[in-house]
């Protein structure tokens, strides 16, 4: 068993107020939400139960330096690092291509892939991620096909100004460093953060076998996983009275990082360095009040993203065999005028869309240009008639691509379908309601799905066409003083699933991979949320989800789709003592999945199940009415469990954690 090495993980922060004598007067950035309609018209009655919210604090108690880190936070969620070296996430067996991502309301998927790697989120400045399972509304606009998630940065909510500082020393030489300052005068208010982190990589498990392929031999960090991240954030935000709200954020990331290999042998692993990885994102939200019962809402962002991939000849990363450029820019807008009809009676027109440029070339090849047009209107109505809570909307998607790169032929194709969702709630009483839920959507393929070849991993399928999912929900919800439950079925059936297959020698000499459309896929099961405080002082955070997986093509049925476990569960527990202790358990289990296997392109290998238990104990200290220190330690995957991510790619073993923090 390799050597545990003890981490000193310090924390630091101090928050400093003036002109306000509340000391923690924190909400979320309003108008920076997707769903939620004007305060005014008393949206706050109109609950989706397919929504779960993970508040601030609780984010907070996490101590992750990445939302990467989060997974046991997130209700039927899976996060895990692909061979690519992305950190993405899975929602009730969807994948990470068919869920939408947004900050603040912009979209932070790059369209060429559809999709994020999470470490490009700034973690410290989030006060809330909204889990919506199913995607269904209008407003979230297309290719959101199996869930969505939206985080809504912090926001001041009465006069006041502080600053935040902190630092985090950890195993692998991470370092992590943060300054958020936040103020609100008036009718003005603005949140800043600078970010910086790094480490040479993460502590292999000790349980890793002897065997293991493409790992350095003298080193206990798993090979090639070092990172350097810098992120700067600033938004401010401006009220005109009763008339209307206008908020500005950038926020900018520079990366570099390596990709751990994939343990099997031979020429089929990856051997790729991020050495640069830039992006800003700029951010403009607005609302206004047109009449009485008219509001605009309004959503303007600007993406540049641009990243180098350096490939070599081995894991010992010496000689690169190539070097792959890409750059994207992308302009996306939200818009939606909503309007009351009645007390409770909302009928809302959104328009969501986006333009797109990618740039690409190998080495010092010219330059191969990808364009791409999708636009998206839809109408959506939410009203409350008696104990029922009726919500419904339908959509047109629409997408077009003037270029193709060298795939002259597919230049100007054009692809539409609809959308559609309704959901039917109705209340016994104020703490039990059943509900009723659907959605129809689509997903067009990405344009990287469709003629990218990621540097020879992939043979090129330019014929995929769009996936489609019928999305279907019965549950329960229960709301009372010190519980909030919810129990549901589910049943999702989707045609001309893409998904990723192994090529044998036979279809191609290079055993390249390859994305395919599946006939049929249908993923079903239950699901559980669990918010409870059986004392006084005391926290349970828990969900539990089941999911029986079958699919078919070509009329014959596959025997098992890739990286979708049969069961996602977590749990987090706590309890404060009187006098400040308090003791934090976190579980988080992935039931068995299954993979292609490396060797041979039609058969598949199964990745156990696995349970990580994580303890954080911590101890606060009041002194007077406005300082505050924590100390804590924290000990993640405490039992050293060897995990696998995906084939090939294990995950982080023990690792140790201790700090302070400190607030003033």
């Amino acid at each position: 068993m390799k050597k545990i090495i003890l981490l000193i993980f310090i924390t630091i922060q101090i928050n400093f107020i003036a002109y306000s004598s509340n000391f923690d007067t924190l909400k979320i950035y309003k108008i920076g939400e997707i769903e939620i309609l004007n305060d005014k018209i008393g949206q706050e009655k109109l609950i989706n139960p397919s929504v779960v919210n993970i508040p601030y604090y609780v984010i907070q108690s996490s101590d992750v330096i990445s939302l990467s880190d989060l997974q046991h936070f997130v209700p039927s969620g899976v996060i895990r690092t692909n061979s690519r070296g992305e950190s993405m996430l899975f929602l009730r067996g969807a994948g990470e291509r068919q869920l939408g991502l947004f900050l603040d309301g912009a979209s932070i998927n790059v369209p060429w892939d559809n999709r994020l790697d999470l470490t490009f989120v700034p973690i410290d400045i989030i006060g809330n991620i909204r889990v919506n399972k199913l995607g269904n509304s209008m407003f979230y606009g297309p290719n959101v096909l199996g869930g969505a998630v939206s985080l809504t940065t912090i926001e001041r909510a009465n006069n006041g100004y502080g600053l935040m500082l902190k630092a985090t020393i950890g195993d692998g030489n991470t370092q992590s460093y943060s300054i958020i300052n936040d103020g609100k005068s008036g009718n003005f208010n603005y949140l800043a953060n600078l970010s910086y982190s790094r480490s040479d990589g993460f502590l292999m498990s000790g349980n890793a076998p002897d065997s293991l392929g493409n790992q350095l031999s003298n080193s206990a960090l798993r090979t090639n996983t070092d990172y350097n991240r810098f992120n700067a954030y600033l938004r401010g935000e401006y009220s005109f009275m009763n008339i209307g709200k206008i908020g500005l954020s950038f926020n900018y990331t520079k990366q570099e990082k390596g990709v751990a290999p994939e343990t099997f042998a031979g020429s089929l692993a990856r051997f790729w360095r991020y050495p640069q990885r830039d992006r800003l994102i700029v951010n403009l939200n607005g609302q206004i009040s047109l009449i009485n019962n008219l509001d605009l809402k309004v959503n303007l962002w600007y993406d540049d993203f641009s990243q180098q991939i350096d490939s070599y000849k081995s894991f010992e990363y010496k000689e690169i065999v190539e070097s792959q450029y890409d750059k994207d820019f992308v302009v996306g807008s939200r818009l939606s005028l909503i309007y009351q009809l009645l007390d409770n009676q909302y009928l809302s027109f959104v328009f969501n869309g986006f333009t797109t440029e990618h740039k690409q070339h190998i080495n010092n090849k010219p330059d191969d240009i990808y364009s791409q047009n999708t636009y998206s209107p839809g109408l959506e109505y939410r009203g409350l008639i008696g104990n029922f809570d009726i919500n419904i909307g339908l959509g047109y998607d629409y997408n077009i691509t003037p270029k193709t790169g060298l795939f002259k032929e597919a230049e100007n194709t054009k692809q539409k379908d609809f959308s559609a969702f309704a959901i039917l709630k109705y209340d016994f009483t104020e703490y039990l309601s059943i509900y009723l839920s659907g959605s129809r959507r689509t997903r067009f393929p990405s344009m990287r799905e469709q003629y990218d070849g990621a540097l020879g991993s992939f043979k090129t399928n330019p014929d995929l066409e769009p996936e489609k999912g019928v999305l279907t929900e019965l549950g329960a919800n229960i709301i009372g003083r010190n519980i909030e439950a919810n129990f549901s079925v589910f049943y999702n059936n989707y045609t001309d699933l893409i998904e990723r297959i192994r090529l044998s020698k036979e279809q191609d000499s290079l055993r390249r991979r390859m994305r395919v459309n599946y006939s049929e896929a249908t993923i079903s099961g239950v699901d559980l949320s669990l918010y409870y405080s059986p004392i006084q002082n005391s926290d349970i955070h828990a969900f539990f989800t089941y999911m029986n997986i079958k699919a078919k093509t070509g009329g014959k049925e596959v025997e098992h789709l890739v990286q979708k476990p049969d069961i996602v569960a977590g749990l987090s527990a706590n309890y404060k003592f009187d006098f400040g202790l308090k003791p934090q358990l976190e579980l988080e289990f992935v039931g068995k999945q299954y993979d292609s296997d490396p060797e041979d392109g039609t058969k598949f290998v199964e990745i156990d199940p696995s349970l990580l238990l994580n303890l954080r104990l911590s101890h606060s200290i009041l002194l007077g009415n406005t300082y505050l220190t924590e100390l804590f330690v924290r000990v993640n995957n405490l039992t050293d469990e060897y995990k696998l991510s995906q084939w090939g790619l294990p995950m982080a073993g023990r690792t140790f954690y201790a700090g302070i923090m400190f607030k003033i």
